[in-house]
């Protein structure tokens, strides 16, 4: 039996006590969210939604509903014979999301440079100040998500929008991925995160795209090498 066909049970999950804000499907979300960013379910590892209710003493509806936000998120996939399985890393797909993801936030970001206003600088900010104390990978993860489509509200293409939050939700499997090999991410992010909002809080449009696009290279000269 290999380590991908070992019971659930055998893996740690992250201890999240439910809140009382939480539904039991936002409850199991995020705990399995955290559990494949963080590394604990490996790519391949098969999700049977009756071990994870039983495990996670919830019913199995909450599971279902957890694993078909997580196959949207790219961080789960369904087998037609194994059900749910976390989403393996392929340095190929990487590739191709963030090729578009260079050329589609580039220009995102110079139409929100250009359009760009005290609200949505003061959310974007609030964001990146959250970053920095985020406890957990995947929080921090997630959040990473946030501030990236916080500053592309302002660029007002709702069609760019859409192909843009599709694109951003298809790679946190792998900024979760890069999080694993470079200790260093919440640094070197954080440091570009605080050069955009200084580019754009200074009205600089080509200094702003001319660091997304850097920024843009981080996964990939991590996942590539590491490949």
């Amino acid at each position: 039996m290999t380590d991908h066909q070992s019971s659930l049970r055998d893996i740690e999950l992250p201890q999240i006590a439910p809140s009382s804000r939480q539904t039991a499907h936002e409850f199991v979300r995020e705990t399995l969210r955290q559990a494949i960013l963080n590394g604990n379910l490996a790519g391949g590892t098969h999700l049977v939604q009756a071990e994870l209710a039983e495990i996670l003493e919830v019913s199995t509806t909450p599971v279902r509903e957890a694993l078909r936000d997580l196959v949207s998120d790219g961080l789960v996939r369904f087998d037609p014979h194994r059900g749910g399985v976390v989403s393996e890393i392929k340095v190929e797909e990487m590739e191709e999301i963030y090729d578009l993801r260079m050329l589609l936030e580039a220009k995102a970001m110079k139409l929100a440079a250009e359009n760009m206003t005290a609200d949505v600088l003061d959310r974007a900010r609030s964001i990146h100040v959250q970053m920095r104390s985020a406890p957990h990978s995947a929080e921090w993860v997630m959040m990473n998500r946030d501030f990236h489509m916080t500053i592309y509200e302002a660029a007002d293409s709702p069609k760019l929008l859409a192909i843009l939050r599709g694109l951003i939700d298809s790679s946190v499997m792998y900024v979760g991925a890069v999080w694993q090999v470079l200790p260093d991410l919440r640094g070197r992010a954080g440091s570009d995160h605080e050069e955009i909002l200084q580019k754009l809080t200074a009205g600089d449009v080509g200094g702003a795209v001319e660091v997304i696009k850097r920024h843009m290279t981080i996964p990939r000269s991590v996942l590539s090498l590491d490949s």
